[in-house]
């Protein structure tokens, strides 16, 4: 028998409204604002503009306490790779408001709850059919290419390679955070969506989108 998850069962009441759906999820204990998020993103971005900036703050500054990071190895990304860099990096940045609107009219409109968090209808359309965390591989590919788009002027040094890895490793976490959420809010059904659709690699979300039989 398939397990179904809290959330399921409260959409499939009738005559409940979307403010009453979304008081049941609550007081299921599934109130999704309990995922520390903001403050987890929030810190992680500080910590990556630091290190990558840190090279640059130590030459500006001449502060002794930097000096370890003034004659850090710089690696030369080849021009191509950063003209790549910008060009994509302007996508996105154009792409932003069209991103998070889509992202709340798909969980307003199709959650249930009219509520941008809290939803009882697993939302598959869209940009959650190509990947699970469409904002997260958002912020992802944005701090990576904006680290290779700038590095002529700060420098791409081991220190940028850090926190690169650290914001992916963040993201990994709050995603790995979030779909344990998800899978006692949905159950079986989020666990077949996580076989069917990647967590953040957009290539292989578009492949099997357009070749899925």
């Amino acid at each position: 028998m398939v397990k179904e998850g809290k959330a399921a069962e409260i959409a499939k009441k009738e005559g409940l409204t979307p403010e009453e759906r979304k008081e049941e999820l609550l007081r299921a204990g599934l109130d999704f604002h309990k995922i520390p998020e903001i403050p987890w993103l929030l810190i992680t971005w500080v910590i990556w503009g630091i290190l990558c900036l840190l090279p640059t703050a130590a030459n500006v500054s001449h502060l002794e306490a930097l000096s370890f990071a003034i004659n850090l190895y710089v690696i030369k990304l080849p021009m191509w790779l950063v003209w790549i860099a910008v060009a994509l990096l302007a996508v996105l940045m154009f792409s932003l408001p069209v991103l998070h609107f889509r992202i709340w009219r798909f969980r307003t409109k199709k959650g249930g709850c009219d509520d941008d968090h809290h939803t009882v209808v697993l939302i598959k359309e869209g940009l959650y059919r190509i990947v699970r965390h469409p904002e997260y591989s958002f912020y992802l590919w944005l701090f990576i290419l904006t680290s290779m788009a700038f590095s002529p002027l700060w420098g791409f040094t081991v220190l940028t390679v850090i926190g690169d890895l650290l914001l992916i490793i963040a993201l990994e976490i709050l995603a790995k955070q979030e779909e344990a959420f998800n899978i006692r809010k949905w159950g079986e059904e989020y666990g077949q969506y996580m076989r069917e659709v990647p967590r953040f690699n957009v290539i292989v979300g578009f492949w099997r989108v357009m070749f899925k039989k």
